[in-house]
């Protein structure tokens, strides 16, 4: 093993080891509900087009959603993914306008084959995560004063769910993959809010809530290559993901004139999941593709409660790599472009929001050849609810930067 490889796989275990994907990397006022903002399993590659992964058979970059996809690697290759993102929101209501920024590390993932009919992949991502602060103020009148009432709301929270797996495929029967992970979900989730008065004649009110949760789970795939003519082929993925309850306890303490503390266990659930997805590809030059995700949310439980909507989420993408061996530079780099549109699993003030994103990319390799290693870059747009109905209207701008390491590990030297 090369020196960079020890330290790719040093930087993978302390990574697991110190589970740095419970950091906080969203300012979602939105991430509030439930458990936090749903973040779909995508690498560099899978971002930049919309969030396509089904029916992707990534041959040079990881691709998580789908673990049929992992016995797309050749004999020879190892490969390591990471990436990091740069967030821009601004959130606008009826009554003003804020924006904020933060950053983060995201993900670490590996790849490697193990047979030509067998490969391999191990990774760390968020599958939700929570972060956000504000708060709002009223006045209205008085009846024990007389006068007028100001009442101050302040929410604050932090935290997620992170998802570390471990996963397998296999190709049983000519142009059919089908693979599996071990999905081990854990994380912690703090809520904090209070209200305020400015007349000592009110008491007021804080409130904590504390969600530790953890469970197993699997997620199943499968992929099929139909070959068409002239280096034209379209494959076909699916994925399946049993509904499975969380492990894990929920703490409450509200603080008035007294205390009350409220210990929830075991009422936590993670959706049933089903997503299918096609991709076509011409040669290794260009292709296009779609997703279809659904979420059974309407069947998790939640503090024992049902209270979530089922999620939709269309995607759609595409990639174009003018010439993979041209000595011109621009016509080695990947342009990418996609665009997704979800709903929201939790319910706002009675109402379903929904929510729109566009995404565009770079694939910069920095040498010529099969493998090279290639720096993505991924930039996403996305617009979340609404003004009217005592809604926010959420925009974020996210920058990702994403390396994909492809090193020559399993071949004979004769000298090292």
């Amino acid at each position: 093993m090369s020196k960079k490889g020890l330290f790719i796989v040093s930087v993978f275990v302390w990574a697991c080891t110190f589970g740095i994907y419970s950091q906080n990397n969203t300012n979602s006022p939105y991430s509030r509900y439930g458990y936090g903002k749903i973040v779909d399993a995508g690498f560099g590659q899978n971002t930049s087009m919309g969030g396509i992964s089904y029916g992707l058979r990534a041959n040079k970059f990881i691709n998580p959603g789908n673990p049929a996809s992992f016995t797309a690697i050749d004999t020879l290759t190892f490969r390591f993914e990471a990436g990091a993102s740069l967030n821009f929101s601004s959130f606008e209501d009826a009554t003003g306008k804020q924006s904020k920024m933060n950053g983060n590390l995201e993900y670490l993932a590996l790849q490697f084959p193990i047979k030509n009919w067998l490969g391999f992949s191990a990774g760390l991502h968020p599958y939700s995560t929570v972060g956000y602060n504000f708060s709002s103020k009223e006045v209205k009148p008085s009846s024990i004063t007389s006068g007028t009432l100001e009442t101050k709301y302040m929410y604050q929270g932090i935290g997620g769910i992170t998802r570390l797996y471990l996963g397998t495929a296999i190709i049983p029967l000519e142009n059919l993959s089908l693979g599996a992970t071990l999905d081990i979900n854990f994380g912690t989730i703090n809520h904090f809010s209070s209200v305020s008065f400015n007349d000592k004649a009110y008491v007021p009110t804080t409130q904590s809530k504390k969600i530790s949760v953890s469970n197993l789970t699997t997620l199943l795939g499968a992929q099929y290559t139909l070959l068409l003519q002239k280096e034209q082929k379209i494959t076909l993925g699916a994925v399946f993901q049993p509904k499975i309850a969380f492990g894990g306890d929920a703490e409450q303490t509200v603080i008035t004139t007294d205390t009350i503390k409220i210990t929830d266990n075991n009422y936590f659930d993670s959706p049933l999941a089903i997503g299918v997805g096609a991709v076509y590809s011409l040669s290794d030059k260009f292709l296009a593709g779609f997703d279809y995700k659904y979420q059974a949310w309407s069947d998790v439980r939640y503090f024992g409660d049902k209270p979530f909507n089922d999620r939709n989420k269309f995607s759609i993408g595409m990639e174009y790599q003018p010439n993979n061996n041209s000595k011109n530079y621009l016509k080695r780099v990947y342009y990418r472009i996609g665009a997704n549109y979800s709903n929201s699993y939790p319910k706002v003030n009675g109402h379903e929001l929904n929510e729109y994103g566009v995404s565009a990319g770079f694939g910069l390799p920095l040498k010529r050849g099969l493998n090279p290693t290639v720096v993505n870059t991924v930039f996403e747009y996305c617009d979340i609810g609404t003004k009217s109905n005592g809604l926010i209207k959420e925009q974020y701008f996210k920058f990702t930067l994403n390396m994909t390491i492809n090193e020559r590990w399993f071949m004979t030297r004769k000298f090292e």
